[in-house]
């Protein structure tokens, strides 16, 4: 597939109706396996991939999709406590309906009840949906400026006064003098005059009240409050974990011990199966999204494309609609989507950008370019793609996509062994190379085929990872330590 030799960071869709800019900016870059065309993690590169897609905002959302983008102790968890008619998820699923039915309604009963303020009115004369939202100065103080030694080079800090920002928000910080702990904000942009309020509000609120639901536990990132600034704007407020990003800290210690790699990918797929037995598909699982405490702690954040795809009330999950997320880490079945009513499993996409996620942490490379090879480079899209979707921009590649993730899919389908594929051997060199239970994980993981796919489940499961131990916040039982944390928090 043509394309530039790097791959960009930001290479990401932050809405599911959004798709990926291609003429940005220098930004930090994870290169393809190859060494021979990609020979360093991070280089700057001027030159972005000409992959392009169009955008799908014309089609209307699923009632379950969630737009926008979120920013910023353990314990196994055991399945039998993460059944999906918990009382938590109960109350999750009718705040859910609720919301998508009326945001405003939603918004004063949620957020209004106990906080009296005066109220605006709009040119329509109905009450602002923020009117009665506790204001962040009067609740959590002003904002303050991040410590000189504060990790923000990653999460895209712009000045001084900010940690973080996007297309969609910047994130702050502030310092409540009754707590005196330094909590991180996400202050989202005011809305686009092109953007109906009503479908505004609901990404508003349904990133809140995923990220909210999801919390309370220690490998993703905590939400604890939705309120407005003295402008107006819409504020959630989150933990503040000091130790940057898992990209950040791969571009400081790419030669990080494997037990260490194996430990912070075991709190990955914790964190994951947390968010799947919630009935919660991420999409967009990527290093970026990764963040640390200053102890090295991982924890999930980013639910701007979280989708709820099984509620209480379902007995089966149900499909994710529209492509969203980064490309390098798509699932193959993604790239067969030919319209935005096409379906696709979002939580078997998350474990396929998680075993991605791996192979950056342990190898800094990406094991394929693109998860696709149609062997006809240049050709017409398939019956009903629409254009600017990904089956016809695979089909337009004019390479055909990555050979060698061809080879990997005939491969599987010819030996008997999934471990046996040249793909395993192609990485690290003796001691740094993949041991034959990494293997069975990372096969069951990187399965082409989403139905058979292993869960977060089969994950933790494996005899792989029963055998890693985690760190306590770097902490470890015999008094060693770990140190995937960020030299520079």
């Amino acid at each position: 597939m043509t394309r530039s030799n790097t791959l960009s960071q930001d290479h990401t869709m932050d809405t599911p109706d959004q798709l990926p800019d291609y003429n940005a900016n220098e930004t930090n870059s994870i290169p393809i396996k190859k060494p021979s065309r990609f020979s360093s993690l991070f280089s700057n590169h001027s030159s972005h991939s000409n992959l392009k897609m169009n955008s799908a905002q014309d089609t209307e959302a699923s009632s379950s999709d969630v737009s926008l983008k979120s920013s910023h102790s353990f314990a196994s968890l055991d399945s039998s406590d993460q059944q999906h008619n918990s009382p938590r998820q109960h109350k999750f699923s009718k705040s859910i309906g609720n919301l998508i039915a009326s945001p405003a309604s939603w918004t004063r009963k949620h957020l209004h009840g106990h906080h009296h303020h005066h109220h605006h009115h709009n040119k329509s004369g109905l009450s602002s949906p923020s009117s009665n939202v506790p204001k962040l100065n009067e609740k959590y103080g002003d904002y303050v400026k991040p410590s000189k030694k504060a990790s923000t080079k990653a999460a895209g800090a712009t000045n001084k006064n900010n940690i973080g920002s996007g297309a969609t928000a910047v994130i702050r910080l502030v310092q409540p003098t009754h707590s005196g702990h330094i909590l991180a904000v996400k202050e989202f942009r005011k809305r686009d005059k092109a953007e109906d309020e009503k479908e505004y509000l609901k990404r508003m609120h349904n990133e809140y009240c995923i990220s909210k639901t999801v919390s309370g536990h220690p490998n993703v990132v905590e939400t604890m409050d939705l309120v407005v600034d003295e402008h107006d704007r819409w504020c959630t407020v989150m933990e503040y974990c000091d130790g940057g990003d898992l990209f950040n800290l791969l571009t400081e210690k790419p030669s990080m011990p494997i037990m260490e790699s194996a430990c912070l990918f075991k709190q990955l797929m914790l964190g994951l199966q947390h968010l799947h037995h919630l009935g919660i598909a991420h999409r967009d699982i990527k290093p970026e999204n990764l963040i640390l405490t200053r102890g090295g702690t991982l924890k999930i954040a980013d639910f701007g494309v979280a989708d709820v795809v099984q509620t209480c009330f379902e007995k089966e999950a149900h499909v994710c609609h529209k492509w969203c997320g980064s490309e390098p880490f798509w699932s193959p079945e993604l790239w067969c989507l030919k319209n935005t009513e096409d379906g696709y499993n979002g939580q078997a996409l998350d474990i396929w950008s998680a075993a991605i996620t791996y192979f950056c942490i342990r190898f800094q490379q990406l094991p394929f370019e693109v998860a696709f090879y149609t062997g006809k480079p240049a050709s017409s899209p398939p019956s009903g793609a629409k254009s600017g979707s990904p089956a016809a921009v695979a089909a337009a590649a004019s390479d055909g996509g990555d050979k060698d993730y061809g080879l990997y899919v005939e491969q599987r389908k010819r030996l008997q062994e999934t471990n046996a594929c040249d793909i395993w051997d192609s990485f690290g060199k003796e001691a740094k190379s993949l041991t034959e239970e990494e293997k069975e994980c990372l096969a069951g993981m990187l399965d082409p085929n989403p139905e058979t796919r292993w869960t977060a489940d089969q994950v933790l499961e494996c005899e792989w990872l029963k055998t890693i131990e985690l760190c306590i916040d770097g902490e470890l039982s015999n008094g060693w330590r770990h140190y995937h944390s960020s030299t520079t928090s």
